[in-house]
């Protein structure tokens, strides 16, 4: 940011001295503007609001200094014009990713156009701010900006300037034309009285300039005036009764979508043959009577498209032929039922797929198209052909599906993986169009969901849309047959691969590439998240549906794992080869893939109340476990409605599973995932009793929990709500008392623990709290004797200093940010403490000031002398120690530590303490004692 404001205070220095020298002057300014764009490169996200304002300025303020205001100044001057045109592409490229922080400045960017458009004299400034225009209509639409632009009267002065064709270049005429066809697309009410003379004259203007020699012909020109029909027939589209317009533009896209390689003389550029495929691509129905006679035609020419080897090229000719594809096949459906005579069309399309599944030689791009085009025809073929032809044509297709993906290397699947979606689609559809379809064809379907569930994680995020598509397809054809084993086999299967892989925490960081539970996240919200507008086109919506078999096969999971322990030292001498482990049907070489991630099998323990460590008998089943709680805390919430009615069954089980396993802490995770989604208040009484009879067994389990385990149990007990929070209050005080104790230490769970305190304040009163506010607020005094501010600062100085001198310097932002949050964290726990404070009762307000009992404990001091001295002898001498010292850290340590286990062994190093005391005190002489008396007290 300090580098931006630095530009911005040179460009101000620089157009003070404009009218000295305007040349030298706009040389300095283009090369500011290119290091400005080269800044902007490098800023992050969280930068990105901040940079806006100084780029355009604040909301209601004229900002003499921004990037905006400056330019506006020179917006007339022909030397400024390559510093314009950057400042143009600066705020298209920020307005395209983040629209919403200009919003505030759209009137005032509008302006700028404006002027730089009808004002400046240069052609690359004028160009780009038509570029940068037309972004801005795109950003905010509606009555009210038109109002704002006074579209009506721009609209005119634009087709002034089209009639300037000695004045404006072809970019300029190709950008106004560009700019006039998306006002029509943004505001068609405003452009209504234009839009009919403007198709008119583009097609005239098209028509006239492909009349001309190749050589001659001004790409450019027929770009723009391209994409302004475009512009205008997505508003208003063709009417239908005008035949010689249809028939003209149909003419226009037949000559120009043809290759630049077929075309008589050396055409190279391609954006004006791109746009036109743009137009068929989105606009060929329209020309569905002209299609069904040129089928060959356009099938040939958009194939060339799409074997091409330019990447862009090959984008637009899937495009327009899977559009081209779908008109046919529903064109071709609706036409008159002839199934003694294939209509020509259907049976040159068949053939042509046929070919391809039966060369051996063909491509890739070409046996997708085949099995694509397959899915799209299948309606068409369906009311063509006899019933046992089109069985025979569906086996096949998904015969030869199948080998592609199920029967071949893992190098061709992997190149395979990106049309397996549309693939399935396809299958999906032809099964669909068979009237009683066999089972062997839905198991066919099983297996290529079941590979695409699989390997989900691995398609990029901006097809995973369409795998979700695919298999809610599958699903849709299933349910309208009345079959029921594909939904069942899909869910199990695709919640068994999510949660066979690496466990991470919520907030972990993981390598690319690496699979988690993460990974399946968008599958499971696309399947049941509901889908209304399926139902439109005749599809159910089986969101309710998959949600039930999710929790039933949590259930099924849950009760084949194996999550029994055995002792450490038992673990030793026991070699367990895991061949009673739940069988996931996956393997797990996966999850070696970062080991970081997770505990390896051989070293997954888990602590009991006692403290003593137990290992897990199969490692395996307990990651299955946390992966599947983490799972559930993303899926269950995603339809309440389903939930209510299994909720009383979860909380019963998760009871019983937690009573059976204590130990596991993923089942409080569950129980807290549970508890989120509980309406308490309109809970049933049996249900209500359920949990807080789970909640009261977790309450008093919790202290004696250890590490993970007991923060597992803390997170719970603090989401308690106020109305079960009133049946537990006695029992909450020694939890609560112990999380303040651990927050002296770490202060989020201080921070939470003082939210949920507030929460259960507000709604039950103090005099309902009175036992837990008198165990509470005396444990608050640790935090208000805290300077937080003052000693976090201290802190991170310290260790500014240290880093800079040695070779942690790396960390030195990291271990800075962590102490600023420290010191954020530890300001706001005082500050709700005060809160806490300000609405309890003068007697309560009190504890927080020490007792005399404490106050007399803290003046009273150990006697620091050395009395108990212990010999041991060694083979070479006498070794003297004192054990004075360590008689004060062990009493604390029997008060105060929280660990049960640390407790327990302080007590024994305690009693052995005090009963060597006593043994020394009682045979010592006279001598010795006056050698080393106890202190007089």
């Amino acid at each position: 940011m300090e580098g931006l404001a630095g530009h911005l205070a040179g460009l101000e220095e620089i157009l003070q001295n404009w009218n000295t020298n305007p040349g030298v002057t706009g040389l300095q300014l283009k090369s500011i503007s290119s290091e400005i764009s080269s800044s902007l490169e490098e800023i992050s996200p969280e930068d990105v609001p901040s940079t806006v304002k100084h780029l355009v300025g604040a909301p209601d303020i004229s900002d003499q200094r921004s990037l905006l205001h400056l330019a506006k100044s020179v917006a007339k001057e022909k030397e400024a014009a390559d510093f314009l045109r950057d400042v143009c592409e600066i705020f298209s490229c920020l307005m395209e990713l983040h629209p919403q922080l200009f919003s505030h400045k759209l009137t005032e960017l509008f302006s700028f156009c404006k002027t730089l458009f009808f004002v400046n004299p240069s052609a690359k400034a004028r160009v780009e701010s038509l570029n940068f225009l037309e972004i801005i209509f795109d950003c905010q639409t509606g009555t009210d900006m038109a109002a704002k632009y006074d579209v009506a009267m721009l609209a005119n002065q634009f087709r002034k300037q089209l009639a300037l064709t000695s004045k404006n270049s072809s970019t300029v005429l190709s950008q106004v034309r560009q700019v006039l066809g998306t006002m029509c697309k943004q505001f068609p009410v405003e452009m209504e009285i234009h839009h009919q003379d403007l198709l008119v004259s583009f097609v005239r203007e098209i028509q006239a300039a492909l009349k001309s020699a190749s050589e001659k012909l001004d790409l450019t020109l027929l770009t723009g005036t391209i994409r302004g029909m475009s512009g205008i027939m997505m508003a208003y589209g063709i009417d239908q009764d005008d035949a010689e317009m249809l028939e003209s533009v149909y003419e226009i896209l037949r000559r120009v979508c043809r290759k630049p390689e077929v075309e008589d003389g050396s055409v190279t550029r391609r954006g004006a043959m791109r746009s036109a495929l743009e137009v068929f691509a989105d606009h060929n129905a329209l020309f569905t009577k002209f299609l069904l006679t040129d089928f060959k035609y356009w099938f040939n020419l958009l194939k060339t498209w799409v074997r091409s080897n330019n990447k862009d090229d090959h984008k637009i000719g899937w495009k327009a032929l899977n559009s081209f594809l779908d008109n046919m096949g529903a064109a071709i459906e609706e036409l008159k039922d002839t199934k003694e005579v294939l209509p020509l069309s259907l049976k040159f399309f068949i053939g042509e797929f046929k070919d391809i599944l039966l060369n051996k030689g063909s491509s890739h791009k070409n046996i997708s198209l085949a099995i694509q085009g397959y899915g799209k025809f299948a309606g068409a073929l369906k009311k063509n052909l006899q019933e046992k032809d089109y069985l025979y044509v569906c086996q096949d297709v998904l015969h030869r599906t199948e080998q592609l993906y199920l029967h071949s290397s893992q190098k061709e699947r992997e190149s395979w993986l990106l049309q397996l979606p549309s693939h399935l689609q396809s299958c999906s559809l032809l099964v669909g169009q068979v009237t009683s379809p066999s089972s062997s064809l839905f198991s066919t379907l099983e297996r290529l969901v079941v590979l695409l569930v699989d390997q989900f994680p691995q398609i990029p995020a901006q097809y995973q849309g369409m795998a979700v598509s695919a298999v809610l397809l599958c699903l849709q054809t299933e349910k309208k047959h009345g079959e029921g084993s594909l939904m069942e086999q899909v869910v199990y299967q695709a919640l068994i691969r999510s949660c066979s892989h690496p466990a991470v925490g919520p907030l972990e960081e993981v390598e690319f590439g690496v699979v988690t539970y993460k990974s399946y996240l968008p599958l499971w919200s696309g399947l049941l998240k509901a889908h209304p507008e399926g139902v439109k086109f005749g599809r159910a919506d089986l969101s309710e549906e998959i949600y039930t078999e999710v929790v039933k096969n949590i259930f099924t999971i849950i009760e084949k794992l194996d999550l029994t322990t055995t002792s450490v030292d038992e673990a030793l001498v026991t070699n367990n080869t895991g061949e009673d482990a739940m069988d996931v049907d996956l393997t797990l070489s996966q999850t070696l893939a970062n080991e970081s991630l997770s505990e390896t099998p051989q070293d997954l323990t888990v602590t009991d109340s006692y403290g003593f460590q137990k290992k897990a008998k199969q490692a395996k089943d307990y990651t299955v476990l946390v992966n599947l709680v983490d799972v559930c805390s993303h899926v269950l919430p995603l339809n309440t409605a389903a939930y209510s009615v299994y909720s009383s069954k979860l909380w019963y089980s998760t009871s019983l599973w937690s009573a059976e396993f204590p130990e596991v802490s993923s089942f409080y995770k569950l129980a807290d995932t549970l508890l989120g989604m509980e309406n308490i208040e309109e809970a049933q009484e049996d249900k209500k009793q359920i949990i807080v009879r789970y909640l009261s067994e977790v309450v008093q389990k919790c202290p004696s929990f250890q590490d993970e385990l007991q923060l597992s149990c803390f997170t719970l007990v603090l989401n308690i709500p106020p109305a079960i929070a009133e049946q537990l209050i006695e029992e909450l005080g020694p939890v609560m008392e112990l999380l303040f104790h651990l927050g002296s230490s770490m202060l989020h769970i201080a921070e939470r623990a003082l939210i949920a305190t507030l929460g259960w304040l507000e709604v039950l009163g103090q005099e309902k709290m009175d036992a837990l506010l008198r165990r509470v607020i005396p444990q608050l005094r640790v935090f208000l004797a805290t300077d937080f501010e003052s000693s976090s600062e201290e802190v991170t100085e310290v260790k500014k200093e240290k880093i800079k001198r040695g070779p942690l310097r790396i960390d030195k932002d990291k271990l800075k940010k962590m102490k600023i949050v420290e010191k954020q964290t530890g300001v706001k726990v005082c500050k709700l403490i005060l809160n806490l404070l300000a609405q309890v009762s003068t007697t309560y307000k009190a504890l927080i000031f020490p007792t005399e009992e404490e106050v007399g404990t803290a003046v009273t001091a150990w006697d620091m002398k050395k009395h108990l001295k212990v010999e041991i002898p060694l083979p070479d001498m006498m070794l003297s120690l004192h054990l004075d010292g360590l008689v004060p850290i062990v009493v604390d340590l029997v008060q105060e530590a929280p660990n049960r286990k640390t407790r327990v062994a302080a007590g024994e190093m305690l009693h052995v303490l005090v009963t060597f005391m006593i043994g020394r005190t009682s045979q010592q002489s006279d001598d010795l004692a006056a050698k080393s008396p106890m202190t007089n007290l």
